[in-house]
């Protein structure tokens, strides 16, 4: 049973979800891809872009320390929806749901809950010449993740995370020539995010933000040699400057360049056995062309949304990687509204590439989030004055 390249090509198409029958040259590979991919319409809208941004609803993925530039008691949830990845199949789907409460001026906490579906995949046997389907199942892997941020000036903050990953695209499969198992992980990220000016302010500002992802342990799918999987390391930075045009009105422009900090693949595309930590020192240097090689793992995002009057927002950017990595080149439009405590977001990617055949490969992001009021907090009750006379 070829499982091991049934394995191999999930993790393939799962990372490069924007490569339609292209071939990579030394692509990268890991496990667990689906952690990287960008789950908001928001973000979609923009190019991906969001380590950066003004804090919203849907920050745990992109930088949870931007729930610290909150108004004191803000809480609410961010839920996103991917229907399908036109193109693949269209029974994938792919979700994440998020919490936040920020708990005080300088502390916050936030969680979330991420699931990605492969659809049905036939299990096939190769017997002589012929091949043999032996059944079907469901592959699917999510995660779950909480973090704690704590502001360390009045313009800068930081967040730890956890996260707990558990990856079943085998089926625990046994066979005489290898016994497959769900492969589980546990990892951490650290991120921070600066603002020049306080968020109550409307007046211009810049944002910085980071956001070291997915440092922990491999995943591994088998007790035998060969089946152990990089997480996605990756680390992403960014910027943005936002102009406020009126006294509710703004416009912002986004850049951000995230890094994967795994071991490169060679010609074969083998994957070297480094540890998580020596993989992320190695990563800027062991790829066969060196350092320039290295590089082209970079994906470059850039972005820009136009809020009119804090209730209707429209988006558009531009992400691309290198055609050797993964080949992503997407325009991106997207829209929001805000009635009262509720805010709907739409994200649309489009190949923009001739290079390959592309057309089918188009992408849709919804969003929702609500926030819920914010506790009234009790009057002070005064003593009442003892009277003067008796």
């Amino acid at each position: 049973m070829t499982t091991k390249y049934i394995i191999l090509s999930l993790f393939i198409c799962s990372l490069s979800l924007s490569v339609s029958g292209q071939q990579l040259i030394r692509p990268v590979i890991t496990g667990a891809p689906f952690l990287q991919i960008v789950p908001d319409a928001r973000a979609g809208g923009m190019g991906d872009a969001g380590v950066a941004t003004i804090p919203d609803a849907y920050s745990q993925f992109h930088n949870p320390a931007k729930f610290l530039f909150m108004e004191e008691g803000d809480q609410g949830i961010g839920l996103s929806y991917i229907p399908q990845f036109v193109g693949y199949a269209d029974d994938i789907f792919y979700a994440n749901a998020g919490y936040y409460n920020k708990l005080s001026d300088r502390a916050a906490i936030s969680g979330s809950l991420t699931y990605f579906n492969f659809g049905n995949v036939d299990l096939e046997e190769e017997v002589g010449d012929q091949i043999i389907t032996q059944g079907s199942f469901v592959p699917n892997e999510f995660a779950v993740d909480f973090s704690y941020s704590l502001k360390l000036n009045d313009k800068f903050g930081m967040a730890v995370t956890a996260r707990y990953i558990r990856s079943d695209i085998t089926d625990n499969q046994a066979n005489t020539m290898v016994a497959l198992k769900t492969g589980q992980a546990i990892s951490a990220d650290v991120s921070g995010f600066y603002t020049s000016m306080p968020m109550d302010l409307h007046v211009n500002r810049w944002t910085l933000g980071f956001n070291l992802k997915n440092v922990g342990s491999k995943l591994k799918y088998s007790n035998e040699s060969g089946f152990d999987y990089s997480l996605p390391t990756s680390l992403k930075l960014g910027g943005g400057y936002h102009i406020a045009t009126s006294k509710k009105d703004y416009v912002s422009f986004h850049a951000e360049a995230l890094k994967y900090l795994v071991p490169a693949t060679d010609d074969n595309r083998n994957i070297p056995d480094d540890s998580a930590i020596g993989g992320i020192f190695n990563s800027f240097g062991d790829a066969p062309d060196g350092f320039s090689e290295e590089m082209k793992e970079v994906i470059f995002s850039l972005g820009g949304e136009l809020n009119f009057n804090e209730k209707f927002t429209i988006r558009t950017g531009f992400v691309t990687q290198n055609r050797d990595k993964g080949y992503r080149n997407h325009v991106t439009f997207g829209a929001g509204l805000n009635w009262n405590n509720f805010m709907f977001d739409f994200a649309y990617q489009s190949p923009v590439s001739s290079y390959i055949n592309f057309e089918n490969d188009n992408i849709v992001k919804i969003s929702i989030a609500f926030k819920f009021d914010k506790p009234v907090k009790p009057a002070l009750e005064m003593p009442e004055e003892e009277s003067l006379v008796e």
